[in-house]
């Protein structure tokens, strides 16, 4: 077996919540190009380039084991870097139940996804563009009760096909694995998954590694792996980052 490979780590001091000193539409990697932080998201985007280079992962699903691990976090200040690499990048806030990405782009969650798929607006009308996020997202819209029809419809999937003619990348914000099944549905839709695990949160060793053997029923290659939420040998707790690419069986063990 193949040791795991070293991860690098990444620190972001603070939540992206106004309860926790961040509002959700402050970007730290903008706000701060020059930091630790910054170059270390940077690597990310570069092993990324690395894993591809046949450009092969257009849509890329971010999820996690369970909620409140920080992944519209992740998915804000990962979105702006990539936007800044001159890629076309489009945001879909795929967690129907609990959208945030409203709230990244400062907006009331309106005029999105759910408008779209049952006619009331048009897709240009629900592609917006952010000076947060330095890219275009699409919301997640009104509230729906028929949240697995919406993921499983034929319109949302030839959606996301159109998608692919427009832009470089689309990230897909999608809700956590474990609890319900959307992110299932959602993994039908990714080219690849960029899968998050928070280390100060709840998900024991043993959750997460469910949370993954659900993904791959659906054979949807997970491309890398993301722990966040660590906490750092200075014994200050911040919001931070190892991640790695090129997931393999052995790193489940």
């Amino acid at each position: 077996m193949k040791k795991k490979r070293s991860l690098n780590k990444l620190l972001n001091p603070g939540l992206l919540k106004k309860k926790n000193g961040f509002p959700y539409h402050y970007i730290y990697v903008k706000e701060n190009p020059l930091s630790f932080v910054t170059e270390s998201y940077e690597k990310l985007l570069v092993n990324l380039s690395y894993v591809n280079v046949d450009q092969s992962y257009k849509v890329i699903q971010m999820t996690s084991t369970i909620a409140e691990e920080g992944k519209t976090t992740f998915v804000s200040n990962f979105s702006y870097l990539l936007s800044k690499k001159d890629y076309k990048v489009i945001v879909v806030d795929l967690d129907l139940r609990k959208p945030k990405i409203h709230r990244v782009v400062h907006k009331p969650n309106e005029h999105g996804l759910t408008d779209y798929l049952s006619g009331k607006i048009t897709l240009d009308k629900a592609i917006n563009t952010s000076k947060e996020l330095g890219c275009d997202y699409i919301l997640a819209g009104e509230k729906t009760s028929a949240v697995t029809h919406v993921l499983e419809s034929k319109k949302l999937k030839d959606l996301i096909n159109e998608l692919k003619t427009r832009y470089d990348y689309i990230i897909l914000d999608s809700p956590p694995v474990i609890a319900v099944s959307d992110a299932m549905y959602v993994s039908k839709l990714a080219d690849g998954i960029l899968f998050l695990v928070g280390q100060k949160n709840d998900a024991k060793k043993s959750l997460v590694k469910e949370a993954i053997e659900t993904l791959r029923k659906n054979k949807t290659p997970i491309i890398g792996l993301a722990m966040i939420q660590v906490d750092l040998k200075s014994g200050a707790y911040g919001y931070g980052y190892s991640y790695g690419y090129g997931y393999t069986d052995e790193q489940t063990d």
